[in-house]
């Protein structure tokens, strides 16, 4: 670890040391991913990066963009004034910042620098969706853990999006592949996993977009219409379980929410993180999303990204009575608890320090667990000598991860096509062509995801589409299983080809070892475990934000409540083509008698599982309820909680999961609090969403 050489008094000496002025610039970030140095105080700036997925090489060359700009300002006798940068923007684009110089500095070339640098042996891990798939709280530490020592090694304090907890609310959402789940209670249960491990990794973790992020499309202050029960029972629970697990800062997001930007909402700063949750670290804005900085920090919202920026509006609005200088005060000091425990005054590590090793088991591992087996006939898994055909371009090229702040430019990625040949070797793979003993056709399609724009449609590429049309006339003409390997960012169009496959895998972006993993799965050496963190519906046009996903730009409707995901297709079965947790193995399970005890303050759900084919596999038990009809309406069923167990073939376990009495309550619009109407409480064991397996009823009073 490098030595510690800072020197941090206490937040209230520092806040007392410092004018108006410079409080007011303390609380705007200094460049476009570092915050104040404040030397003379000892203060050290903060490296905040994203992100979720590995090291963002883009946004280190936009830093170092800037850095070189003022440096080339600063040379020709025309420093950088702090107060010339109206919009935090301002400093991400190179030819505004050209044209602040009066077009006597040229600013540095970001495409030309990223061109130069050459890829780097970093990280690149599985992003939210394919976690959510893990159903795996401990692989999903463990990969947050080896991320953790990596950015803390490279330089970063604050990785943002550790993690993205925002609902998989509709298919098309272009970051959903960074998000968890269409379920608040899956993503409450996985999320605080990497948080524990982005810390104890040695850095500050960061939870984004707080909160209702759930679309691209007009992300920048579209005003959403959310009632107060679909918030806190679909959107806010996944935050609230990070704080609980000790997150140190969370960002807050473009979109407004009932008429408040997030950045400049009160209520959602102030009333519900801190008075509600007992939050105790720092709210960052996204990068630009403080429309009103002095709104924003009377809000609750400490530290404005990025910078630099004009900090007049702040100053102006102390001196006018519109800002308690107090509430700059609170901001500071809320940023200034969380420094002290951050690596840049508690040392770095080195890059010596860095196990990349690790690094690379702990991604296959959550890999291994998350990547899906959405049909089988029994073709997969397929014998290490098999003679296999190969299709689509992402057999060799895969996508790792999404676009935008989650992409990483790694050397460390892997592919299908190169990882199974390694298995079967080389002289029993093609690429593109099938011969008269070829055993298998395997083809992978995609569907990429990003910041910046959703999806147009369920559709595959044109491209990809051309692929899997050649491998299916090919496997019909020669007899022989039809493999599709989903490279998708989420849903796509299925069911047009889907009785043309033998089997079908869900990789989603699988991080930088989904191609070992799936060629692990493909042959057999791993039992594939996953389970759907999302529903695969049949269509588009049969999902229940069809009408009203994206909006007109200016306003939208959540007119459909809580009913999110499952919650909404459990009443339309026929309409999904693969349910919520869905996912098969290579072997089979049998449930035993579901039990259900009342024991204090939680109900004790119990039953056996019991492994009943020829191979080691893992079976995830998820265990949902249905609540008694009452003043409130409720979803047909909820997940409540789950186990994922490993059971030897032949062998059995005893499952218990734990479901808290509070965890049965709503939120009751009309008194403002969570209520549990009593009755009769049915417990469902089961392996998706639609397959029950067992149930057991319970008596439960208010």
């Amino acid at each position: 670890m490098a030595e510690n050489i800072k020197y941090l008094a206490s937040p209230d000496d520092i806040i007392s040391r410092l004018s108006l002025e410079e409080k007011a610039r303390f609380v705007i970030g200094d460049s476009p991913f570092r915050t104040k140095y404040l030397e003379r105080l000892g203060v050290p700036p903060l490296v905040v990066m994203d992100g979720g997925t590995g090291f963002n090489s883009i946004q280190d060359e936009q830093e170092k963009a800037f850095r070189a700009y003022c440096k080339r300002r600063n040379l020709a006798g025309i420093p950088v004034s702090e107060d010339e940068f109206v919009s935090g923007d301002e400093c991400l684009d190179t030819g505004r910042m050209s044209d602040l110089a009066g077009g006597a500095v040229k600013a540095p070339d970001l495409g030309e620098m990223l061109a130069a640098r050459p890829q780097m042996a970093v990280g690149c891990y599985p992003p939210g969706m394919l976690m959510g798939a893990t159903w795996n709280p401990d692989v999903i530490e463990r990969c947050g853990r080896a991320l953790g020592r990596e950015a803390n090694a490279l330089g970063i304090d604050i990785l943002l999006g550790t993690p993205n907890v925002n609902i998989h609310r509709d298919p098309l959402g272009g970051r959903i592949f960074e998000g968890y789940s269409e379920d608040p209670v899956l993503v409450s249960r996985l999320a605080p996993a990497f948080v524990r491990g982005i810390q104890d990794g040695g850095v500050i973790a960061n939870v984004k977009h707080y909160a209702a992020n759930n679309q691209e499309t007009g992300r920048r202050g579209i005003d959403e219409h959310i009632s107060e029960r679909a918030l806190r029972e679909i959107y806010l629970p996944g935050f609230k379980a990070c704080v609980e697990a000790g997150c140190r800062t969370v960002m807050s997001a473009y979109n407004k929410i009932n008429g408040a930007a997030c950045a400049m909402n009160r209520w959602l700063l102030t009333d519900v993180l801190r008075g509600e949750w007992g939050f105790d670290g720092f709210v960052m804005s996204d990068w630009g999303a403080a429309y009103d900085e002095a709104e924003a920090i009377a809000a609750g919202n400490d530290l404005i990204m990025p910078g630099p920026r004009i900090s007049g509006p702040i100053i102006d609005a102390v001196k006018q009575g519109r800002l308690p200088e107090t509430k700059l005060d609170d901001a500071i000091r809320n940023y200034l608890k969380v420094l002290a425990d951050t690596p840049a005054v508690k040392g770095h590590l080195t890059t010596e320090d860095i196990d990349t090793g690790e690094c690379i088991r702990a991604a296959y591992l959550t890999a291994c667990e998350g990547i899906t087996l959405l049909k089988n006939d029994g073709s997969l898994p397929l014998n290490e000598n098999s003679k296999i055909a190969f299709f689509g371009r992402h057999s060799r090229e895969m996508i790792a991860s999404g676009e935008g702040s989650a992409e990483v430019r790694t050397t460390l990625n892997t592919n299908v096509y190169d990882c199974v040949a390694e298995i079967a070797g080389r002289d029993n793979v093609t690429f593109g062509e099938v011969r008269e003993d070829t055993d298998a056709v395997i083809v992978t399609v995609s569907a990429r995801g990003q910041e910046f724009f959703d999806r147009e449609s369920m559709a595959m590429p044109d491209e990809d589409r051309a692929a899997l049309d050649l491998a299916r006339a090919e496997s019909k003409r020669c007899g022989i299983p039809l493999i599709v390997m989903l490279n998708v960012s989420g849903p796509i169009d299925i069911a047009d080809w889907e009785p043309d496959a033998s089997a079908i895998v869900c990789e989603f972006f699988p991080g930088m070892q989904g191609g070992q993993a799936c060629a692990d799965i493909l042959m057999g050496r791993v039992n594939p475990s996953g389970r759907l963190p999302l529903t695969f519906p049949v269509s588009y046009d049969v999902t229940p934000t069809r009408e009203n996903f994206g909006g007109d730009g200016i306003e939208l409707d959540y007119a459909e409540g809580i009913y999110v995901g499952y919650r909404y297709y459990d009443r339309h079965p026929e309409d999904v083509m693969y349910p919520f947790g869905h996912g098969l193995s290579y072997t089979e399970f049998e449930y035993g008698e579901v039990k259900a005890e009342l024991t204090g303050e939680a109900v004790e759900v119990t039953l056996t599982v019991k492994n009943t084919g020829d191979l080691d596999g893992s079976e995830t038990v998820q265990i949902y309820v249905s609540a008694p009809e009452g003043r409130l309406d409720k979803p047909v069923k909820e997940l409540k909680g789950f186990a994922k167990v490993k059971i030897e073939a032949g062998r059995e376990a005893e499952v218990t999961v734990s479901i808290k009495l509070s965890d049965l309550a709503s939120f009751d619009e009309t008194s403002g609090r969570w209520v549990t109407e009593p009755g009769e409480f049915e417990f469902l064991a089961c392996a998706s969403s639609a397959d029950i397996r067992g149930s057991a009823k319970l008596q439960i009073l208010a």
